[in-house]
């Protein structure tokens, strides 16, 4: 970014402000105007910890035929956080256990996670808005009775506002609607591209995950405030030249690695697929095979091949090789 150009342009957008009565609108088409109708535009902010929504059929799958979420506190907005959590684990075989479920039952099933906790799963979910699923991510879902393999259906939810009628109104702001989100505090920011969801039962409450809740230093229950930040020249997403980009640091560890020979086995031969379960994959079938400690008996003369279909846990690959087994 020229900053030559950059501060050209704050110029120029401010003395257009200055100049004109209107108030400037996002450039997106069927953005409303953003210009509050009060001085006091500030909000609630709750901070949305990685969770899970199921559909009955996988409930069922996971939990056992004919169960019944059991409900543990209601949400500030509509829905409640059930008793129940399940297992969430990544295509690196990493896990994240007691991931809690929200009430009620929807007609898909959808993982919401953070960034960190992609990067702990190995999962490239996408940022989309919650039941925006087309183009998700995959996973598996492990309960108590039973696995389900999610062919899509993981995200990174936008950042996003539930209002109340009332309270849109009051602010002059309109179903789907863009804004920006300025946070106080020492380390304060600005969030931008905070869609607005307006609902007859919506308690006006800003929604972010917990890297942005982190990012800046926020909690439940703290207040920000709605604001207009078009004066500033919008900034693509770029990335430095090779020359340019530091080196990643090495990380050898396994977080959350299931080791458990039950459980992947329960992954590896119980994969469902549209409700119903199916048998370990070939590996030259295009789906997942897990390759454990307890199989290296059948590559002992073959050998192990690797590639995108085939998962090789740690305590497997170095028994491999302390059998003297090969692995290419």
């Amino acid at each position: 970014m020229d900053t030559e150009k950059l501060i050209r342009d704050v110029v120029v957008n401010v003395m257009k402000r200055l100049q004109s009565p209107e108030v400037p609108q996002k450039s997106d088409s069927g953005q409303a105007n953003k210009q509050a109708k009060t001085s006091n535009r500030k909000i609630v902010c709750g901070v949305s910890v990685r969770h899970v929504h199921l559909c009955a059929q996988h409930l069922e799958i996971l939990f056992g035929k004919g169960y019944q979420l059991t409900k543990l506190k209601d949400l500030y907005n509509p829905g409640f956080a059930a008793k129940e959590t399940v297992t969430v684990v990544g295509p690196k075989l990493n896990a994240i256990q007691n991931v809690r479920i929200l009430g009620p039952l929807r007609d898909q099933s959808q993982v919401e996670l953070a960034k960190t906790d992609c990067v702990i799963l190995g999962i490239d979910a996408p940022v989309k808005p919650s039941g925006k699923l087309e183009g998700s991510s995959t996973a598996v879902i492990v309960g108590p009775k039973g696995v389900v393999h999610l062919e899509n259906g993981v995200i990174r939810a936008n950042r996003h506002i539930h209002m109340s009628v009332p309270d849109a109104q009051h602010f002059g702001i309109e179903d789907n609607m863009e804004v920006d989100v300025r946070v106080p505090g020492p380390k304060g920011l600005t969030f931008n591209n905070v869609q607005v969801r307006v609902g007859q039962d919506f308690k006006t409450e800003l929604h972010v995950d917990t890297d942005d809740g982190n990012a800046a230093d926020i909690v439940n229950g703290s207040l920000v405030e709605i604001v207009d930040a078009s004066c500033v020249a919008p900034i693509e997403a770029q990335k430095a030249d090779s020359q340019q980009i530091p080196p990643e640091i090495p990380d050898g560890s396994y977080a959350g690695e299931i080791t458990e020979a039950n459980v992947l086995k329960s992954i590896n031969n119980g994969l469902e697929k549209n409700g119903a379960p199916t048998r370990a994959p070939d590996p030259d079938s295009g789906k997942k095979t897990v390759i454990t400690a307890d199989d290296l008996d059948q590559y002992q003369d073959s050998g192990i091949k690797l590639g995108p279909h085939v998962i090789l846990t740690p305590l497997a690959r170095d028994e491999a090789k302390e059998r003297g087994i090969k692995i290419y």
